[in-house]
């Protein structure tokens, strides 16, 4: 699968639909098959297998990020307690 035409520019002869679209951006996916993640100015192009490890990677930041963000509050939290104990 070539994507890219003369001096590597994007083939915008491939036709692309709109999967999904929100405030941060919008993803198309193109006939092809390749994806187009568009954030802002940017727009990151990314093979079928690709898309699958991305949101893989994702997930694993996402709940690696929640774990600390838990572990900090719990000692947050027992620090706070050992603090007061022995007070009358």
């Amino acid at each position: 699968m070539n994507h890219q035409g003369k001096r590597g520019r994007l083939d915008t002869n491939c036709p692309r639909t709109r999967l999904a679209e929100g405030d941060i951006g919008s993803v198309d996916v193109c006939a092809c098959g390749m994806w187009q993640l568009h954030i802002g100015a940017v727009t990151l192009r990314f093979a079928p297998a690709a898309v699958s490890e991305l949101l893989s990677l994702l997930g694993q930041a996402v709940a690696e990020h929640s774990a600390q963000r838990l572990a900090d509050a719990e000692s947050a939290i027992e620090q706070s307690f050992m603090g007061k104990r022995g007070e009358a």
